[in-house]
């Protein structure tokens, strides 16, 4: 147990620190690029990277599925790595075509296609790169190559956005499109490395398996789905923010809940880490469980400690940008990405044991009823702290029925309902009572020695 209990921490560790990394990165890079290329250029440059990471559905679940797979079929882990690279360049194929196709009618058809042609292929090259980069993640997690898939992820998903808007400062008369290509050849850069490290390693060989294709036949679609969701949840209330409220309600909006969610990247590390675990035949769940408790116990006492720091720390990090309604709208936030975080060790399970469409039931029997609820909020110009709640309740509905699906398989799991229900009182507590805030905390340092 104790072993466990450390490689959790290590590994957990090492694959967070380039998410922590990136929050310094960014707090560094974003007004850079805001002062040197101006707020327009800083959006389209977000926008661009954004609507990239949709590009990641189109893996259809193979980087998943590979460490799946590996772990499930340890003896055969090379012949699975082969299958996985060859399915991902069948699609990049498809992709491909897909913008020879938009180029050949760029060529026939008299209109001005330029411009989309070439937002195109930007898009669709840095497209087909993210699949093969999230391919060679799941070889390299499959395998528990844990500190390069670290850096590597730093350098894909953090220093590709942030190294072109520091480079600003050198020449400012780099364009949108220079930014693109510079961070294009960054990410590309990236999966080179992983080739590279795949290769070095000897971690796939030539073969007609077709253990991964079984195994994407039973998962790969709910992978998929789930991946959509998480991303439509994500985009959806910016969205409807922006066309009822406008561009600067966003802007207040989108700062505390991108800050707050930086945490999740300590979760998606603990995931990252557990899924090849849970995915061997022999589990006894003490990861899983363990993984739990932190995200249970002793983060959301971090976080409530840190809650009278807030409006320094704000204040000191957007100045005259600060106001209020951002130090209201990241206490709301800070609780509900505790929730959010927990859920992604608990879908992690559901992935590893190939049930993700339970949990998808649950998605897509709480989509219509959230997001009716959430465009009556928006379209009735109610407050953007009345709309956070809403994602809070939403992500604290989601948690406790995953914690239930899933109660056979953890331990002191009333113990998390009754936690669950305490974060929301005291974050209560915080707007209204200053004194009995304070006194809750202990009940909260209290529960973290408690051994029931």
């Amino acid at each position: 147990m104790k072993i466990k209990f450390k490689s959790l921490l290590r590994n957990s560790s090492i694959l967070s620190a380039p998410g922590i990394i990136s929050i310094f990165i960014s707090l560094i890079s974003i007004p850079i690029h805001l002062n040197y290329a101006g707020p327009e250029n800083y959006g389209n440059y977000i926008i661009f990277h954004f609507i990239l990471i949709f590009s990641i559905n189109f893996n259809l679940g193979i980087g998943k599925s590979v460490a799946i797979s590996i772990n499930n079929f340890s003896k055969k882990r090379k012949e699975i790595s082969y299958e996985a690279i060859n399915y991902t360049l069948y699609i990049s194929l498809i992709i491909f075509l897909l913008l020879l196709f938009i180029y050949i009618l760029e060529k026939i058809i008299d209109f001005n296609l330029l411009s989309f042609y070439e937002f195109s292929l930007h898009l669709f090259i840095g497209s087909i790169i993210t699949i093969f980069f999230i391919t060679f993640e799941g070889i390299l997690q499959g395998n528990r190559k844990f500190k390069s898939i670290s850096i590597l992820n730093l350098l894909f998903f953090s220093f590709s956005i942030s190294i072109p808007s520091i480079l600003l400062i050198y020449n400012n008369e780099l364009s949108l499109q220079n930014l693109i290509l510079i961070s294009i050849f960054i990410k590309f850069f990236s999966i080179f490395i992983m080739f590279f490290i795949i290769k070095n390693y000897d971690l796939f060989k030539k073969s007609n398996s077709k253990i991964l294709l079984e195994n994407l036949k039973n998962n790969s679609k709910w992978i998929t789905l789930n991946s959509l969701l998480v991303q439509f949840y994500d985009l959806f209330d910016k969205y409807l923010i922006k066309f009822f409220l406008g561009p600067i309600a966003v802007a207040t909006y989108s700062i505390p809940q991108q800050l707050t969610g930086k945490l999740s990247i300590i979760s998606k590390s603990f995931s990252a880490f557990l899924l090849p675990d849970l995915s061997q035949k022999k589990i006894d769940n003490y990861s899983f469980n363990f993984s739990l408790e932190i995200f249970m116990r002793i983060i959301p006492l971090i976080i409530f400690l840190l809650f009278p720091l807030y409006p320094f720390i704000l204040n000191f990090w957007l100045g005259n940008s600060y106001n209020d309604t951002i130090y209201e709208l990241t206490k709301i936030f800070s609780i509900s990405v505790i929730f959010s975080c927990t859920s992604h060790i608990l879908v992690t399970k559901f992935e590893a044991s190939k049930t993700l469409y339970r949990n998808l039931r649950i998605e897509f029997f709480l989509m219509p009823i959230f997001l009716g609820f959430l465009f009556f909020l928006a379209n009735g110009n109610y407050s953007l702290l009345q709309i956070s709640f809403l994602i809070l309740f939403k992500e604290f509905i989601l948690v406790l029925v995953r914690l239930n699906f899933l109660k056979q398989e953890i331990k002191k799991i009333k113990s998390y309902y009754l936690l669950s229900l305490s974060f929301l009182v005291i974050l209560y507590l915080s707007f209204n009572n200053e004194n009995l805030f304070y006194f809750s905390l202990i009940f909260l340092i209290l529960n973290l020695f408690s051994k029931k």
